[in-house]
Parts: structure tokens; sequence; C-alpha cells
């Protein structure tokens, strides 16, 4: 979590770079197009964090540590060991295939995830509708937090590598 955070602070930081860098240059295509992009995706990203990070803690609190999720929906019975379980009483218990993808996709689905989603839709529209859309501006808004977001996890991993 602290990570994130200090995520968090870097973003903030290039963007109030950005949009320093728009006033100064008294560009406001730019600062529109990558104000709506990096707001919206950052919404996104922060969505899928808080969705994924609930999805793990349940499955700690459920007990489901260390253990292949697939293979309890694959071979519940562990009939590739044992071959004592009959037939007719494994397609009656057996579960469904969806219900593996449900538990997965519930931690992926966010209302501030879908929001982001439905801002970056919008702000497109109400951009390309006002002749205010500039690809290269918004495709730099766009990119920042993935770019920011990796480059710090290499460092990161380059942190923790020296440390060992």
């Amino acid at each position: 979590m602290r990570e994130f955070f200090n995520i968090f602070k870097i973003l903030i930081a290039v963007d109030v770079g950005i949009i320093v860098f728009c006033f100064l240059e008294h560009n406001l295509l730019w600062l529109y197009n990558s104000q709506i992009a990096f707001f919206s995706t950052s919404l996104i990203i922060l969505g899928s964090f808080i969705g994924y990070a609930g999805m793990v803690r349940r499955n700690l609190e459920n007990g489901n540590v260390g253990e292949d999720v697939l293979k309890k929906y694959e071979d519940p019975y562990n009939l590739d060991d044992e071959e004592e379980v009959e037939i007719k009483k494994i397609k009656k218990e057996k579960l469904k295939w969806y219900e593996a993808v449900l538990l997965n996709f519930k931690g992926g689905m966010n209302i501030i995830r879908i929001l982001g989603y439905v801002f970056l839709v919008a702000g497109f529209l109400y951009l390309a509708k006002t002749n205010r859309f500039d690809t290269l501006s918004f495709l730099f808004g766009v990119t920042i937090v993935p770019a920011v977001t990796f480059i710090y996890l290499l460092f990161y991993k380059k942190k923790l590598s020296k440390l060992d």
C-alpha cells in the first residue's frame, strides 16, 4: 500500500508539471486533452487497484492462500490420484466453470473503475464534439499513468534486488 501512495505522489508531481508547462506555453488544447485523459486513466487504475486488493484480501480471509484456484475447479476430488469416487456423484456436485470466473471478475469490477471508463468516453466525446480533440495530447495523457507506474516499479524492483 505504501508503494501505491509513492506512485500516487509521483503522478501528482508529473501532472502539476504538465499543467505548469501547458500554462507557460499558453496551450489550453494540450491542457484539456491531457487532463481529461490523465484523470480518467487515474480513476481506472485506482479502481483496478482497489478491486484487486479487495479480492486478495477476501481470498486471504477465506484461506485461499497459495493454492491453485483453477486446480480446485478442474479436479476437485483429486481423480488423478484416487479413482474411488463414483462418476454420478461427481456429475451432481461438480462446480460450474463460470463460478471460478465470477470469483475473479468481482475483483476487477469496481465503481471507481467504471466511472473512469465513463469519464474517458464522455471526455473524448466532449472534446471531439467541441473540436478540441488533439490525438497526440490525448494519447500522452492516457500513457502518463502506466508509464510512470512501470518506470517506478522497475526502479523499485532494482532496489529490492540490491537489498537481497
